[in-house]
């Protein structure tokens, strides 16, 4: 077939995890089921040109994936197809797979669910529990069965999965409410949120006290609450009227810590890190840790679990089992921390910014005085160039008229550095939307795909090359063209176009806006190996856009970056010399 008709990494990820779900519920071996998960979180993490990978006969080298998981992932991406995936998509109805987007039903109770009752669809579910039917199952119950209503009925009301500024905003409002409580200790947001995941399913609220009766009454108290869900004195969830479900968890303060780690996650880090306490006949659970006689070992502090098992302490964001716990050891051994992780006050400044010049809500001026008052020393203006009619992209008259008002208000701003610069559409033939002689007037040029997404990975790969190859790039935007929660990004080979920006020496931005978060987090090991250079952007639309530089700022963070390690970290003087360092050897 041809190169269009196969399948995304991405695709192949979520086809292994549905075919594992479909094994499972027909009855396979778990061993079968744990190799389709464990493949596809493989190659999840892992990252590189797949299609070279596949063509080299390479894929069995990416750990966890076997010599029959590496030929599905070849027919995948050669064919689009494969053969195997419809032998075992024909082992169950394929209705079943919906029955999972139910919160609480796994692939164990829906097969005990389809094999005891024939169930096959999400009506059909609905029906049983309307007629008290899934309360006799074995496992199941009264509260099961309410609670399995509760879910259909959420499925079709809510998506299940939310971008992270809508869950900071959630998560925050319920934080509040119990960080107040007389009595409380300590309280924290754990779970994925914590871990800075690019979008969030739940919300984990954790609480130390020695009187949860007072914390879950103020956390039902919060405004917003569409439905109680769970309620109980240590444990209650709630669905909030973002259709954000968020869970209290209470422990004594003395099992904070703990608690914290691990609800905190991930799953793969908390298993490797029992692993370490058992390796020493330890018991590490969330409620503390006991040595080879079960004596209790002081962890007052997430640090101390870590210490008492001979790691430093590793930050939430890089708990994925990617590594970490091996350096953590490491840096243990030579009595040294990690290198402390970028934060939102190392950032001195940003590019790609709008304004009403293009399509942005806000004028030029009142962005500058935004930037301003966040504290920045250098600005940059980047609205959308002139083909880009659909956002008022700006003619070369435009750009000569925004320069005269940007001269105006450097004026009044004397302890800031302004800059002009323009997001200048990729062409379909990779060249740029202005002549190079205007490009040359602007004091950097942020590169972008804003139309035909759909090309083939070799045509679009080329595309960008050529753009990020022009004498006038400076910024790649938005690398991948993601949307979170609605669009994958563009087929290009990203570990080639990597290389290329580090050649060339432009900047690769992390797109801070909370639907883009783009380059992905999983690509921070490939970048410094690299050593290609990062700048955290908002590609703010609206004064209160420009704040999204915490959204990237915490993606930079998920990645292992300290402040050194992104470009608008630097001091003006030494970030004006990296713009001009672009293309020279």
């Amino acid at each position: 077939m041809s190169e269009t008709s196969s399948l995304s990494k991405d695709e192949i990820c979520r086809t292994l995890v549905e075919l594992g779900h479909i094994l499972e519920i027909s009855g396979s071996s778990p061993f079968k089921v744990r190799a389709f998960a464990n493949g596809a979180r493989a190659l999840e993490n892992w990252q590189g040109d797949l299609v070279s990978l596949v063509q080299d006969g390479k894929v069995t080298s990416i750990q966890g994936i076997g010599k029959g998981l590496a030929g599905l992932i070849e027919e995948w991406v050669l064919e689009g197809e494969s053969e195997a995936e419809e032998e075992i998509r024909s082992l169950v109805p394929e209705s079943l797979l919906d029955l999972l987007k139910i919160a609480g039903l796994g692939p164990k109770k829906v097969r005990v669910i389809y094999e005891e009752l024939e169930i096959e669809s999400v009506d059909e579910l609905e029906e049983a529990c309307q007629e008290n039917r899934i309360q006799s199952l074995a496992g199941f119950g009264q509260t099961s069965e309410n609670s399995i209503l509760k879910g259909i009925n959420n499925l079709r009301r809510f998506a299940g999965r939310h971008l992270v500024s809508q869950a900071r905003v959630v998560a925050q409002r319920f934080l509040d409410a119990v960080k107040s409580v007389s009595g409380v200790e300590r309280a924290e947001v754990a779970g994925s949120l914590r871990r800075n995941r690019e979008t969030i399913g739940d919300i984990d609220v954790l609480v130390g006290t020695l009187d949860p009766i007072p914390v879950r009454e103020a956390f039902m108290a919060v405004e917003g609450i569409r439905e109680v869900m769970a309620e109980g004195e240590t444990k209650s969830r709630i669905l909030s009227e973002e259709g954000v479900g968020v869970d209290l968890r209470v422990v004594e303060p003395v099992a904070f810590a703990p608690a914290l780690h691990y609800f905190t996650g991930s799953k793969e880090h908390n298993t490797r890190l029992r692993q370490r306490a058992r390796e020493r006949g330890w018991k590490l659970n969330e409620y503390g840790l006991w040595d080879e006689e079960g004596a209790a070992l002081p962890t007052p502090e997430e640090q101390d679990i870590f210490r008492h098992l001979d790691m430093a302490w590793i930050p939430p964001e890089l708990r994925e089992d990617l590594g970490e716990l091996e350096k953590a050891a490491d840096l243990h051994s030579r009595s040294a921390e990690w290198e402390p992780l970028i934060s939102e006050q190392d950032v001195k400044g940003v590019l790609h910014c709008h304004s009403t010049w293009s399509d942005g809500k806000a004028t030029l001026r009142e962005m500058v005085q935004a930037a301003s008052d966040l504290g920045w020393v250098y600005y940059g203006t980047a609205d959308h160039s002139r083909t880009a009619s659909y956002a008022g992209g700006l003619s070369i008259e435009q750009l000569a008229e925004q320069r005269a008002e940007l001269e105006e208000i450097r004026s009044d701003f004397p302890h800031m550095t302004l800059l002009q610069g323009i997001e200048s559409d990729i062409l379909a033939d990779g060249s740029l939307d202005y002549p190079d002689e205007v490009l040359a007037e602007l004091d950097y040029v942020v590169v972008s795909v804003h139309s035909s997404f759909s090309l083939p990975r070799a045509e679009q790969t080329a595309r960008i090359e050529k753009a990020l190859r022009h004498p006038a790039t400076t910024v790649w935007g938005h690398p991948t063209g993601r949307l979170l929660l609605q669009r994958d990004g563009y087929e290009i080979d990203l570990d080639h176009l990597l290389s290329v920006a580090a050649e060339e020496k432009v900047i690769v931005e992390l797109n801070a806006h909370p639907r883009r978060l783009d380059l992905d987090w999983r690509w921070g090991r490939r970048v410094l190996e690299l050593g290609v250079d990062i700048g955290i952007h908002p590609d703010a639309h609206s004064t209160q856009g420009l704040r999204d530089v915490e959204y990237g700022v915490a993606v930079a963070r998920k990645m292992g970056f300290s402040s050194s390690q992104v470009t608008n970290c630097m001091n003006p003087e030494e970030y004006l010399k990296r713009l001009n360092l672009c293309h020279k050897s």
